[in-house]
């Protein structure tokens, strides 16, 4: 596969089965079994409970469950950005480990960008994605272009092959540009990355704090 090439980008999962397991946001009380779950693959993450807590609290559809049955097989947790958010994060400046509140969507607002903050799944519930994409694709998300920050080249694998690029050339942070918020038939590699800013894996795993 070529360095600019993908094999199905993001707003495209969402046409895709999910016969294997079950996703659903996380109810408050099973956050500490999320984070547990988490920690197993990222040990960093066994203090993180209050703030996911926190996060789930500003706004219910940030952190998501994989089931097979009743077992927990992975998690999908977001930042909600507001404009503020999304500023401070282009910027740098943007405290991963305790996410500030008035940074973030509430649950009724229309939500600017979308940070992917963490992400851990068995192999197998790795469909559980594609239900994700589906949910994002609502009126309050989709044109909130994603970011994440892929540290590793697996991490980086992964995010690149659903079209997560770069905001700027050496750039940790990778943004996928949403196909609403592009021309027709305009890659997410075409897009330039002025069009970022505020105003215009067995198991995988990537981490709160990256």
């Amino acid at each position: 596969m070529g360095q600019n090439e993908m094999r199905r980008e993001f707003d495209d999962l969402c046409g895709l089965p999910v016969r294997r397991v079950t996703v659903n946001p996380a109810p408050l009380a099973d956050i500490a079994g999320v984070v547990q779950f988490a920690a197993a693959e990222i040990p960093a993450l066994a203090a993180a409970e209050t703030a996911v807590l926190r996060v789930q609290e500003q706004h219910p559809e940030s952190v998501w469950t994989f089931r097979r049955d009743s077992e927990l097989v992975g998690i999908y947790a977001m930042l909600m950005l507001n404009p503020a958010g999304l500023e401070r994060l282009l910027a740098g400046r943007f405290d991963f480990a305790e996410p500030p509140l008035d940074l973030l969507c509430g649950r009724d607002d229309a939500v600017t960008a979308i940070y992917k903050w963490a992400v851990a799944f068995r192999r197998s519930a790795a469909e559980g994605a594609r239900t994700i994409a589906t949910r994002l694709q609502g009126p309050r998300y989709a044109k909130a272009n994603l970011y994440a920050r892929a540290l590793g080249a697996a991490a980086q694998r992964v995010d690149h092959n659903v079209g997560f690029r770069p905001v700027q050339p050496g750039s940790e942070l990778l943004v996928y540009v949403r196909q609403r918020n592009r021309p027709i038939g305009q890659t997410p590699a075409a897009h330039t990355p002025a069009a970022h800013t505020p105003t215009a894996h067995t198991p995988a795993a990537q981490t709160l704090a990256a």
